[in-house]
């Protein structure tokens, strides 16, 4: 559990900043460790087609602990929403002897309490043994990653992020601060004065009247994430909520295409409602105007076939295309 005591005055500073950085950052942690299962697979798909000859060790190494990063990294992120460009000039003009304490903070803490393997130890003795010349290659490791698998997607993101911070906006203006914090996660709740978060470390961090800072972060979903270190404004990413329709997109109606006649209407068109990305039974129902009974029925059909795969993702079963019925759709030009 992590507490973070909220006094009057660190109240008054609570600040909602969205970070580029922050996404790109966890981003690659998504991809390093979660791969299909996670809502974000139809964007992890299309970033490995596209990283593929791009040196990314630096960044490999960093983030090679599932979940944790060296803070400096993750820098509280400045409200005025700097570009990415601006953000990136922070983490590569970290002190080396920082990279080195934080480097070295988190190999001890991971060996202490939940075991480091041998490779992975040896890939973060890289930033010991040389943590300027490290730095300097993992920013541009950063940089071209954010080339290739963020920018691309960034107008999207940011669009989604600040339709966040509206309703957080409005959840102030209506409710206070109470109603904001919250209504952050499901792993945070804030209640006398103190806002705790469930996670497998124990600490206590203390804002001492400079307040929080909370970070919408796409890919932060379904956890939350904290700066710990006392040296760093206390700061708090969350997982949006809609995060599960990002990368998805309404499909056409049917019109008596070749896959509607190989599967019927109604199955063609749950079987197109699951690209690019994994929905729930329920939203599909939505999406499609079907009932779910329905689109159950047609999930069950098009599982035995052997064209959708269920998984579970908390407490909701998510569907999403097999290969087979990503080949499927790509065979029937359905696939665009």
């Amino acid at each position: 559990m992590i507490t973070i005591p909220l006094s009057t005055e660190d109240l008054t500073k609570v600040r909602l900043a969205p970070s580029s950085l922050w996404e790109t950052v966890t981003s690659s942690g998504v991809l390093l460790h979660q791969g299909r299962e996670t809502v974000h697979a139809p964007w992890a798909a299309r970033a490995r087609r596209t990283l593929p000859g791009t040196d990314l060790s630096a960044l490999v190494a960093a983030m090679c602990v599932e979940r944790r990063c060296p803070d400096f990294l993750t820098p509280p992120p400045d409200p005025s929403a700097p570009t990415f460009g601006e953000e990136l000039e922070r983490v590569r003009v970290t002190p080396p002897e920082v990279v080195f304490e934080e480097v070295e903070l988190l190999v001890r803490d991971e060996k202490e309490l939940f075991g480091l393997p041998r490779e992975k130890e040896r890939l973060l003795e890289v930033y010991l043994k040389d943590p300027e010349g490290s730095l300097r290659r993992l920013v541009d490791a950063l940089n071209r990653y954010h080339e290739l698998t963020i920018a691309p997607h960034w107008p999207r993101i940011r669009e989604h992020l600040e339709g966040d911070t509206i309703r957080r906006g409005q959840a102030l203006a209506m409710g206070g601060v109470e109603a904001l914090l919250s209504g952050l996660n499901p792993m945070a709740d804030y209640a006398g004065g103190a806002l705790k978060l469930d996670k497998t470390l124990e600490a206590v961090v203390e804002p001492a009247g400079r307040g929080i800072t909370l970070v919408p972060c796409v890919f932060a979903w379904p956890r939350v994430e904290v700066l710990v270190q006392p040296c760093y404004r206390p700061t708090l990413a969350y997982g949006p909520r809609g995060v599960a329709k990002l990368w998805t997109s309404s499909p056409p109606a049917p019109n008596g295409t070749a896959l509607e006649a190989a599967l019927s209407p109604g199955r063609a068109a749950v079987l197109k409602g699951l690209f690019p990305a994994p929905r729930t039974t329920t939203g599909l129902a939505r999406q499609l105007d079907l009932a779910p009974g329905a689109v159950s029925a047609h999930l069950s059909r098009l599982k035995v076939a052997g064209l959708v795969e269920p998984y579970r993702s908390g407490r909701r079963v998510y569907y999403r295309l097999s290969f087979a019925g990503e080949s499927l759709l790509g065979i029937f030009g359905e696939a665009g």
